[in-house]
């Protein structure tokens, strides 16, 4: 049996019972839930050995792929999702035990910079390999074909929530 069965099961009698309930649509919502929730616990086991939580991962992850390993505050929050209150007191724990750096973009004192040191960098280097291993894991038995078509699908979702948020503002 499934680990979505239950979850099948009780879709389907809200099917039955409100005839023009959109099942797939809800059956798909409730899977991405299902498999977010279940890839960000597994993701939070590998990275707690590194005294790092999900957020945290993210922003050094942000800024080891962004140019010179810095970016803004603002677009590390959009990439890591966040609100700037959460992303400050993230960003003040990683400071404090100097993983990051903050300061200022020349010209717009305005702008926190935000930079991965020395020290960052090889705490996210000694974590990525726990984190790739959970997600090669979660993904294992998929095709690169499949995987792509996945990521695609993904994608045009995505794309279509958030021109539909843009159209709305």
């Amino acid at each position: 049996m499934s680990c979505f069965a239950p979850t099948d099961k009780r879709l389907s009698t809200i099917k039955a019972r409100l005839p023009g309930f959109p099942l797939e649509p809800m059956r798909l919502m409730r899977m991405s839930y299902r498999l977010q929730k279940t890839l960000r616990d597994r993701t939070i086991a590998a990275l707690k050995p590194h005294e790092l939580t999900d957020v945290s991962y993210m922003v050094l992850a942000v800024l080891l792929g962004s140019t010179d390993e810095t970016a803004s505050a603002s677009e590390v929050g959009e990439a890591c999702f966040e609100k700037p209150a959460n992303l400050t007191r993230v960003c003040d724990d990683l400071q404090a035990r100097g993983l990051i750096a903050r300061g200022e973009r020349p010209g717009d004192r305005r702008a926190v910079m935000l930079t991965l040191t020395a020290q960052g960098r090889a705490l996210i280097e000694r974590a990525l390999p726990d984190v790739v291993a959970e997600i090669a894991d979660a993904y294992a038995g998929f095709s690169d074909a499949e995987l792509h078509t996945l990521a695609a699908l993904s994608e045009r979702q995505l794309n279509r929530l958030n021109d539909k948020a843009k159209a709305a503002a």
